[in-house]
C-alpha cells in the first residue's frame, strides 16, 4: 500500500509530498486524474489539468489522464491497470465519496490500494481514504444527501482532518466526542503523510498532530 495525502494546500505547500508520490510512479505509464470533487461552475475540469500539469509536470510526470463522471460509470478495475497511479483531487468530500460508491470506483481503489498502486489524495482526496469522512463537515457542506459516512478505511483506523491550522484542537475534541471517533489525523496543508501497511510517514514542514 503506497497511499500519499496532501492537507489540501497549493502545489508549493505539497511540493514535499508530491516529490515523493512521482517517485513511486513508474513515468512510462500515464497518470489518473479523479477530479470529481471540485466545484466545475468556479472550476472546470480543463482548468483542473492544466493546474496538475503545472504542479506535476516540473517533477517529469508528462502523461496525465482525467476522468471524470461519465467516463467513471463505465470503468471496471482492468481499466485502471494502465495507469503508473491516481490523483484523487479535491473539492466536496460529500460529492466525492457518493459518486464513487455509486460509479463503483470506491471498491475498485479499495482494491488498487492494497495491490499497491500508489494513490495521491489531496483534502477531500485524503479524507475519502481514512475510516469515515466525518470531519470533512467542519469546512463542508453535505448538498448531495449523503447519509453513509464511511470511507476506504486505509489509514490505520484514523480519521482526517484537512486544513488544520493549530486552532481546530476544540472542534477536534468535539467531533471525537460527538461521533464517537477514536483517532484522529490533522494535516495543515503545508504537510501531508504517505501510509504504507507498516507505517505513517509525515512530510512537508508543517506539524501533523495526531489526536
Amino acid at each position: 500500500m503506497k497511499l500519499f495525502l496532501g492537507g489540501g494546500g497549493g502545489g508549493t505547500d505539497s511540493i514535499e509530498l508530491d516529490r515523493k508520490f512521482v517517485a513511486s510512479l513508474a513515468l512510462s505509464k500515464p497518470l489518473l486524474y479523479i477530479p470529481i470533487a471540485t466545484n466545475t461552475a468556479k472550476y472546470p475540469y480543463s482548468g483542473c489539468v492544466t493546474w496538475l500539469s503545472g504542479v506535476l509536470g516540473p517533477l517529469g510526470v508528462k502523461d496525465i489522464v482525467i476522468w471524470v463522471e461519465e467516463d467513471l460509470k463505465t470503468k471496471v478495475k482492468d481499466d485502471f491497470t494502465q495507469f503508473s497511479g491516481i490523483y484523487i483531487g479535491g473539492g466536496n468530500t460529500y460529492k466525492l465519496l457518493k459518486e464513487l460508491k455509486e460509479f463503483g470506483t470506491f471498491d475498485i481503489l479499495s482494491s488498487l490500494a492494497r495491490d499497491g498502486m500508489p494513490i495521491y489524495g489531496g483534502s477531500a482526496g485524503a479524507i475519502i481514504l481514512a475510516k469515515t469522512i466525518i470531519p470533512a463537515g467542519f469546512l463542508d457542506e453535505n448538498r448531495v444527501g449523503l447519509t453513509n459516512f464511511s470511507a476506504l478505511d486505509l489509514v490505520h483506523g484514523y480519521d482526517v482532518w484537512c486544513h488544520y491550522t493549530g486552532t481546530e484542537d476544540n472542534s477536534i475534541k468535539d467531533y471525537m466526542e460527538r461521533f464517537d471517533l477514536q483517532k484522529i489525523i490533522a494535516i495543515p496543508e503545508n504537510a501531508g503523510l504517505i501510509v504504507r501497511e507498516e507505517k505513517i510517514e509525515e512530510v512537508g514542514p508543517g506539524k501533523v498532530k495526531f489526536f
